[in-house]
């Protein structure tokens, strides 16, 4: 191990030395200053928090991201072009101490690298607030929707109610002679559609509930409850908004007929936008003490006249600081930077630097949007579908996803917390299989390799 940590050394070295690096550098030490001091998101605390740090980490991510493949690829293809490798097998040192050597410090590097300027960023991100002069009540607004940890509970859906429903429609479609001549797989999964939408949707006049499980705030008396969600409206109502009553609460208390709340039930007037997030608050009191909430909406008649579709409903509850989240945020970064470290590295042990750095950068970008190209391959017809679920979804489902749940940014931005759970599992897969099986493979490929040709 002693000769991999040498060669990790004189890879570091010979990172340092390319222009690349210390044009990255350059570059975040000047563009994260200036952004924390020019993004102002929509004008409030709390907008220019969530625009500094999604900006600045996605930034930072991209770039050694970027920085991370030049080094791994560059390394041990230059030792083989210029012929310096010819020094190293000669003196007896194993070739997958070599292979381990480049990975260590193309990993090493951009994780140190990573380290700083992610101190960098959570000391710009804790600063803003003291200089930007803002309102008291713009600063207790981002001290609980930013500077957090929440964890989100989403509302049950019983799709075995859909599934029921569905099943009801097509032996009435059937008994009146007025299913149509398609394949049952698309007729199902059309009513499906259809029973989802109904589930989501509020006409004029009706009430919608939402019941959660598994909510438990802090027992402190300041903590809150959090609903979060989005909607549109069907007709869109003239000025875009949308007047609703809403009540937070265990609705079983009167559903059973009980007499006397053990908890209370709060209730909410609010008139808002349609296809915007939004958010309200309630005291946490309001769950039970079993974790169970309900959420409940009044689509009234007097102020509206338009159908309510809740594309999203949430609710959140507080679990931690944003210091250990931040930290878990930073782990998430690291993983990627490491298994593009151990890609690099093992393509070079068979490609030349170019083609290496581009099938290491379609990788890169593929996991960027891979979950947006799983979807899009469900949303294709039967023949091109196939082709692609043969081809493309399986390289998909080969590399790690970097967008979705994966995303460092998403996670500050709204102040969900990142589970330590959830960064195990990843590291599990992309480090432990993925980035495992990538070197297992650049060894092998490596230690069979001819370096040198023996002329006479």
């Amino acid at each position: 191990m002693r000769n991999s940590w040498v060669i990790a050394k004189n890879t570091i070295a010979q990172a340092v030395r390319m222009k690349v690096a210390a044009a990255v550098i350059l570059l975040l030490l000047v563009l994260l200053p200036a952004m924390s001091w020019m993004l102002t998101g929509d004008g409030t605390l709390l907008g220019r928090l969530q625009s500094f740090s999604s900006y600045s980490i996605s930034l930072v991510g991209f770039l050694l991201s970027v920085l991370t493949i030049a080094v791994s690829c560059y390394s041990l293809h230059t030792d083989l072009r210029t012929r310096t490798i010819d020094l190293v097998v000669t003196k007896p040192i194993v070739r997958y101490q070599i292979v381990l050597g480049k990975f260590l410090g193309a990993a090493g590097l951009n994780l140190f690298l990573l380290a700083g300027f992610s101190c960098m960023i959570y000391g710009l991100t804790t600063a803003i607030p003291r200089f930007s002069k803002a309102p008291e009540d713009q600063l207790a607004k981002a001290q609980t929707e930013f500077f957090t940890a929440r964890r989100v509970v989403a509302p049950q859906m019983s799709e075995e109610e859909i599934s029921r429903r569905v099943e009801e429609r097509i032996e009435t479609l059937r008994k009146n002679r007025q299913l149509p001549e398609l394949p049952m797989s698309e007729i199902r999964a059309t009513l499906w559609e259809q029973e989802r939408i109904a589930q989501k949707s509020v006409e004029v006049a009706a009430v919608k509930e939402w019941d959660f499980q598994t909510v438990f705030p802090p027992k402190d008396p300041n903590s809150v409850l959090f609903v979060r969600y989005k909607f549109q409206a069907t007709p869109e109502p003239p000025n875009q908004e949308v007047f609703g009553e809403w009540r937070v609460g265990d609705f079983r208390q009167f559903r059973t007929g009980l007499r006397e709340y053990k908890t209370p039930v709060y209730g909410v007037e609010r008139s808002e936008s349609v296809r915007t997030l939004h958010t309200f608050t309630v005291p946490a009191d309001a769950a039970a003490a079993d974790g169970a909430v309900t959420v409940g909406f009044f689509n009234s008649p007097e102020r509206n006249f338009s159908t309510v579709i809740f594309d999203q409903m949430e609710v959140l509850y507080q679990v931690g600081g944003f210091g250990v989240n931040f930290f878990r945020v930073v782990l998430l970064m690291a993983i990627r930077l490491v298994f593009l470290a151990a890609l690099g590295v093992s393509l070079s042990t068979w490609l030349s630097f170019p083609v290496a750095a581009l099938f290491s950068l379609m990788v890169f970008f593929a996991g960027l949007i891979n979950g947006f190209i799983l979807e899009s391959i469900e949303g294709l017809g039967a023949v091109l579908g196939l082709v692609y679920r043969f081809t493309i979804r399986w390289f998909l489902y080969a590399i790690p996803r970097f967008d979705g749940p994966y995303s460092p940014t998403d996670y500050l931005v709204s102040g969900e917390v990142l589970s330590w759970a959830f960064l195990g599992k990843a590291v599990l897969i992309t480090l432990a299989v993925q980035m495992v099986l990538l070197l297992v493979i650049g060894i092998w490929i490596f230690s069979r390799r001819e370096i040198a040709k023996i002329t006479v």
